[in-house]
C-alpha cells in the first residue's frame, strides 16, 4: 500500500513542461514564421541573409543562456541547501550582468558593424541585407537578454507560467509586427529586425511585474555581500549547455561558408529552410530540457535518486517521441517544406529536397545528445556536458563536413551531421562507463545515477488523508525498528513523522493531493524529507500565534533534533534530523 508513485514530481513536471514548452512554442514559431515571412515576401535572397545573420543570434542566446540558465540553477541548488542569502547572490549577480553584458555587445556591435558584416559575406547584395537587419537588432538587443535572462529564474522560483506569457507576448507581437512594417510600411528585412526589437520591447515590460510579487523568494541583495567568485561559479555551470550556441556560431560560420564554396546559393537556401524548421523540434527539446533541468538539480543535489531516474525517463520519451515524429514529415514532405519558405526554383527545390532527406536522419539521435547535455549539467556533470556540446556542436559535424565535402562532395556536409550525433552518443556512453567506475560506486548506469549504498531508505507517497498518515506511522516504526534503532528512538520517529504528515494537511486546508516522504536510516541518525505542493510552510520558524492553532508543532519541534527548509521550485521541502543516540 505504501510506496512511491510519483504523483508529485509528475504533477511538478507537467506543471513545468507545458508552460515551458509553450515558451520554447512561442519563440521558435516566431523565429520559423519570421523566415517564412521574410522568404515570401521579400524572397528567397533574404533567406540567404538570415542564414548569414543566424551566427550573431545564436551567440546572444550563449550568453543569456549561460548567465540565465547558470545562474538559476545555482540560486535553485543553494536554496536546495538552505542558503538563502547565497541564492539571492546568484540572483543579483546574474541580473547584473546580463544587463552590464547586454549593453556591452550592443555597443560594440554597432561599432564594429561595417568589419562583422564583411566577415559575414563577402557578396555586396547580402551584405547590405545583412547589415541593414543587424543595426537594428544590436540596438534593441540589450532587452533580449534581460527579458530571457530574468525568465530563467522566474521559472527557477516556481511561477512558470509568468515566463511563458511575458515570451508568449513578446513573439505575438514581433508576428504582428512583422506584416505591419514589411507589408504596410514596405520595409525590407530591417522591418523583421525592428518587428523582433519591439516585441521583446513589450515583453520585457510585462515580465517586470515579478519584482513586485510579495510571494517571490528571489530578492536583490546588497552588492557588498555579493562576492567575485560567484560569477566564475555561473559561467562554470552554465556554459556547458549554453556553449551549444557558441559552437553553434562557429559551426554555421563554418558550414555556411563551405556550402558557399561547394553548392552556392541553393545550397546556402535549403540550409537555412532546414536550420529554420529545427527550430519546430527545438521547442520539444528545449521545452522538455529546461522544464527537467530544475528538478533534477533540487532531487539529484536532495539525492533523491528515485525522483531523479522518473524524470529524466519522462523527458526521455518525449524527446524521442518528438525525434521520431519530426523525422517522418521531414522525409515525407521535403518539398512543400522548401514551398512554404518560398523556395519554388527548380534548381532550389532539387537541392532542397535531396539535403532535407539526408539532414533530417540526424533529428532522432539530435533529440538524445540534447537532452543529455541538459541533464549532466543538471547533475554537476560540467565536463561532460561540455564535452557534448563541443563534440556534437562543433568539432565532429565541421571537421567530417570539409573532410566528407572533399570526398563525396555536397551530400557529405549533409551526412556530417548523422555522424555528429552519433559520434556524441558513443561519446557520452564511453564517458559515463568511466565516471561509474572511477566512482567506485557512487554513480552508475547512462543517467550517472546515485545510490544510497547500505542506507535503509523508505520511500513512499501518501495522500491527504489522516488515515494514510497513521498508517504509514506504524510502517515507519516497523522500518526502523528492523534496522536496528532503539524501540524508544523508533517511536519517536514515527511520532515526528505523523505530526509533520498532519499538520501539512491541515496548513493547506486538505487541499494538496499528494506528500512524498523518504526516510533514511544513517549511522548516527535517521532522516525524514518530505515535499508537497502546497502553501510554504516551514515548521521550524512557526509564529508563537500561529502555534495556538496548530499545537502539535510545539510537539514536532520538541521531538526533532534538526528541522531544515526551504521552498525550492515552487515545492515544500522540509528534512527532519533525530538522532539515535
Amino acid at each position: 500500500m505504501y510506496e512511491r508513485n510519483y504523483n508529485l514530481v509528475s504533477a511538478k513536471f507537467k506543471e513545468f513542461f507545458l508552460p515551458t514548452l509553450l515558451m520554447s512554442m512561442a519563440m521558435n514559431i516566431s523565429t520559423f514564421m519570421d523566415t517564412v515571412i521574410v522568404g515570401n515576401t521579400l524572397g528567397p535572397i533574404n533567406i540567404s541573409a538570415m542564414a548569414l545573420i543566424a551566427p550573431i543570434i545564436t551567440f546572444i542566446n550563449l550568453i543569456y543562456w549561460m548567465v540565465g540558465l547558470g545562474g538559476s540553477l545555482l540560486s535553485a541548488v543553494a536554496k536546495a541547501d538552505r542558503d538563502e542569502e547565497k541564492s539571492d547572490m546568484f540572483f543579483t549577480v546574474s541580473i547584473i550582468l546580463l544587463i552590464t553584458i547586454g549593453v556591452a555587445f550592443s555597443v560594440v556591435g554597432l561599432v564594429f558593424l561595417n568589419n562583422l558584416v564583411a566577415a559575414l559575406t563577402s557578396n555586396p547584395q547580402l551584405a547590405v541585407l545583412v547589415y541593414r537587419f543587424l543595426w537594428v537588432y544590436f540596438m534593441g538587443s540589450p532587452l533580449l537578454f534581460i527579458l530571457m535572462g530574468i525568465a530563467y529564474f522566474i521559472r527557477a522560483d516556481g511561477k512558470p507560467k509568468l515566463s511563458f506569457y511575458a515570451l508568449l507576448i513578446a513573439n505575438i507581437v514581433n508576428l504582428v509586427m512583422d506584416f505591419f512594417y514589411i507589408l504596410v510600411l514596405g520595409m525590407d528585412i530591417q522591418g523583421a529586425a525592428l518587428a523582433t526589437i519591439t516585441g521583446y520591447t513589450v515583453g520585457t515590460i510585462f515580465i517586470m511585474q515579478y519584482f513586485f510579487y510579495k510571494d517571490r523568494t528571489m530578492h536583490f541583495l546588497s552588492l557588498a555581500k555579493c562576492k567575485l567568485y560567484a560569477v566564475w561559479e555561473i559561467v562554470k555551470i552554465g556554459f556547458p549547455p549554453a556553449s551549444l550556441q557558441l559552437f553553434l556560431t562557429l559551426k554555421l560560420f563554418f558550414i555556411n561558408t563551405l556550402i558557399s564554396l561547394v553548392i552556392g546559393k541553393p545550397g546556402l537556401t535549403a540550409f537555412s529552410v532546414y536550420y529554420n524548421s529545427l527550430f519546430i523540434v527545438y521547442m520539444f527539446l528545449i521545452g522538455t530540457s529546461q522544464a527537467m533541468s530544475p528538478i533534477v538539480s533540487v532531487y539529484f543535489q536532495e539525492k533523491d535518486y528515485f525522483g531523479v531516474r522518473y524524470t529524466i525517463n519522462t523527458s526521455l520519451k518525449i524527446v524521442l517521441l518528438a525525434g521520431v515524429v519530426f523525422t517522418i514529415l521531414f522525409m515525407a514532405f521535403p518539398g512543400p517544406l522548401l514551398n512554404l519558405f518560398g523556395v519554388h526554383d527548380a534548381v532550389d527545390l532539387a537541392v532542397g529536397i535531396n539535403a532535407i532527406h539526408i539532414l533530417s536522419l540526424s533529428i532522432i539521435a539530435m533529440a538524445i545528445t540534447f537532452l543529455m547535455m541538459f541533464y549532466t549539467q543538471a547533475i554537476q556533470q560540467k565536463e561532460l556536458s561540455f564535452i557534448i556540446s563541443i563534440t556534437e556542436g562543433l568539432l565532429i559535424p565541421v571537421s567530417s563536413a570539409y573532410l566528407l565535402a572533399g570526398i563525396i562532395g555536397a551530400d557529405g556536409i549533409w551526412i556530417s551531421f548523422l555522424i555528429a550525433e552519433l559520434g556524441a552518443i558513443i561519446i557520452i556512453y564511453l564517458a559515463t562507463r568511466i565516471i561509474s567506475k572511477r566512482s567506485h560506486g557512487k554513480y552508475s548506469g547512462f543517467f550517472l545515477l546515485g545510490n544510497h549504498g547500505d542506507t535503509p531508505v523508505m520511500d513512499v507517497t501518501i495522500g491527504n488523508s489522516v488515515e494514510d498518515v497513521v498508517g504509514l506511522s506504524e510502517k515507519l516504526i516497523d522500518f526502523v525498528t528492523e534496522n536496528g534503532v532503539d524501540e524508544k528512538i523508533a517511536l519517536r520517529i514515527g511520532m515526528t513523522m505523523e505530526e509533520m504528515a498532519i499538520n501539512t494537511i491541515n496548513y493547506n486546508q486538505n487541499k494538496i493531493d499528494y506528500m512524498d516522504i523518504t526516510a533514511k536510516i544513517g549511522d548516527e541518525e535517521i532522516t525524514m524529507a518530505f515535499k508537497d505542493s502546497g502553501v510554504e510552510f516551514n515548521p521550524a520558524n512557526y509564529l508563537p500565534e500561529e502555534k495556538e492553532s496548530f499545537e502539535n508543532i510545539a510537539v514536532l519541534q520538541k521531538m526533532a533534533d534538526d528541522i531544515s527548509y526551504a521552498r525550492v521550485i515552487g515545492l515544500n521541502s522540509t528534512v527532519i534530523s533525530i538522532k539515535r543516540v
